[in-house]
């Protein structure tokens, strides 16, 4: 076609022939991160026994941040069944974790279930 333009007629339809153009440069996918797993969960001893009444509140502030929840989670509704309660004001249980959690840490040799005690009395 030497770079001319050609028109061409087929069924009626004009079809226009152009230079062939390069196809658009599409962008490569961009390259796989670099997969790094996540560690592993630490393995929580399957016969590890804790007495509700007499943890102790330096071992509960020692806790992970996640443990420390869950734990706090466990001991609001404990308090809440000790006191008779049916049910719980769900926006008073950040109240009732932070006040529990200034008790430890002025009182660090008591119980946690007393913390929560006095902090589910106070806090809801």
């Amino acid at each position: 076609m030497n770079g001319k333009i050609t028109a061409m007629l087929l069924s009626g339809v004009l079809f226009a022939c152009a230079p062939m153009q390069p196809p658009a440069a599409t962008m490569p996918p961009p390259p796989a991160a670099a997969a790094v797993a996540p560690p592993p969960p630490a393995a929580v001893p399957a016969d590890r026994y804790v007495v509700i009444r007499r943890a102790t509140c330096d071992t509960y502030l020692a806790l992970a941040p996640d443990d420390r929840a869950e734990a706090s989670m466990f001991y609001i509704g404990y308090q809440a069944s000790r006191f008779g309660s049916g049910s719980i004001n769900v926006g008073a249980i950040p109240t009732i974790e932070q006040l529990a959690i200034n008790y430890c840490s002025a009182y660090p040799g008591r119980t946690v279930a007393t913390a929560f005690a006095n902090a589910y009395l106070r806090g809801r």
